[in-house]
């Protein structure tokens, strides 16, 4: 019955697309950050402006620890509060650096770009961003500093029970040194992230080997 296992095979696909795109987003949750569990918190006034005539200090880096029990490891976007220019507008990134020692690494993920101006949060998507639990990893906003809009009140921490937790902010002085900040302690933040894509692909997997089951047999009968 040719039209039989066609149906069924449209069925397949209909079905794990479905399956794995639902609980991607069903599941997406603010995993990090200071801009509260669903990320929409206010950004707080600022108490420094990184603008560009800066030289002291270049590249911002906030750092976070995954634990070894967090579930939620594909990244999926970070929402930055940023300026470039009230009149001006730019294209700009976010990175997320490895750890070495204490300090960041080297780039590990690069999100899409981003047209950044005026105060404001900005959110950069990523894609093909796992993280790897009991690691340490630095959310870095690409240059020039002039775009970095300080928040300098709170502390990123742990959201929605993710078991990320806060590791240190730092700069990058013009020696290519990451050195304590002068002028605070944080910035605006918040990470969104979604079960890694390995479970999701193992239950589209035995749907798929479930309905394919069942074709066999009734083309066996």
């Amino acid at each position: 019955r040719p039209h039989m296992t066609a149906l069924i095979r449209s069925l397949l696909v209909v079905v794990v697309a479905c399956l794995i795109t639902s609980s991607s987003r069903a599941r997406a949750e603010v995993v990090f950050g200071n801009l509260g569990a669903t990320g929409s918190g206010a950004i707080a006034g600022t108490t420094t402006d990184f603008g560009p005539n800066d030289t002291d200090e270049r590249l911002i880096a906030q750092g976070f620890t995954v634990s070894g029990s967090a579930t939620l490891l594909d990244l999926e976007s970070v929402t930055l509060g940023l300026f470039f220019d009230n009149f001006a507008t730019a294209s700009r990134t976010v990175s997320i650096y490895s750890t070495s020692g204490t300090t960041p690494g080297s780039p590990l993920f690069t999100s899409s770009p981003v047209t950044v101006g005026v105060n404001a949060k900005y959110t950069f998507p990523f894609s093909g961003a796992t993280l790897t639990p009991g690691s340490t990893y630095w959310v870095v906003p690409s240059g020039p500093a002039s775009w970095y809009f300080n928040n300098g009140n709170t502390l990123p921490i742990e959201q929605n029970a993710s078991t990320y937790t806060y590791f240190d902010t730092l700069v990058q002085n013009p020696s290519s040194q990451w050195v304590d900040p002068t002028f605070a302690s944080s910035y605006s933040v918040s990470v969104v992230a979604v079960p890694e894509p390995p479970a999701l692909v193992l239950a589209g997997i035995a749907v798929s080997a479930a309905i394919l089951g069942i074709g066999r047999r009734r083309k066996s009968a």
